[in-house]
């Protein structure tokens, strides 16, 4: 024997985290299930954005946001032809 010790180094890798591939169940309710592909992690989603809901409480759809007035240029040519004759 030559005296000499040779150590064992043993890394573990770095495990990344899982780029999820949802599969979400059919629309049912407000909330649908899903779980990922790869890892089998579960969630609950939304099946309609919660803010642009019309049908929350205290939602009025006469509400609606103020257009700027633009004015419009009229041309001589597109007024003739709107003209019979």
């Amino acid at each position: 024997m030559s005296g000499k010790l040779k150590e064992k180094v043993t890394v573990q890798p770095q495990i990344e985290p899982c780029r999820h591939f949802w599969v979400i169940e059919v629309a049912d309710g407000p909330l649908s299930g899903g779980s990922c592909k790869y890892c089998g992690a579960k969630k609950e989603f939304y099946n309609a954005f919660p803010e642009f809901n019309p049908l929350r409480k205290g939602a009025n759809p006469f509400n609606l946001p103020k257009l700027t007035e633009v004015e419009a240029e009229e041309k001589e040519e597109d007024s003739k032809s709107l003209v019979p004759g």
